[in-house]
């Protein structure tokens, strides 16, 4: 599932509580992180992003693989990835 993906919240979300988008990840066997590493894979920004979106920007800059999507963004990626889920894939 998402074994491989290392997820940083940052900012404050509006469609769900910052535990319960952990939750979920954790629940798909992905990794929640407090803080933007060399393995961070995702940052999920929601209202008023802290110091970790520049640090995700720096990251990139640096080459490193991270993909920085909003919440509108997380929310249709785990709506994707259920429907394949739902879908056996």
């Amino acid at each position: 599932m998402l074994e491989n993906e290392y997820f940083v919240f940052t900012g404050t979300l509006t469609t769900m509580t910052r535990k319960q988008a952990q939750a979920i990840i954790s629940g798909l066997e992905g990794h929640n992180q407090s803080s933007v590493t060399k393995k961070t894979t995702r940052l999920v920004t929601g209202y008023f992003p802290s110091r970790k979106l520049t640090e995700a920007e720096q990251a990139i800059e640096l080459g490193q693989p991270l993909i920085i999507m909003s919440e509108k963004e997380f929310v249709d990626f785990l709506a994707q990835f259920f429907q394949l889920l739902s879908k056996g894939l």
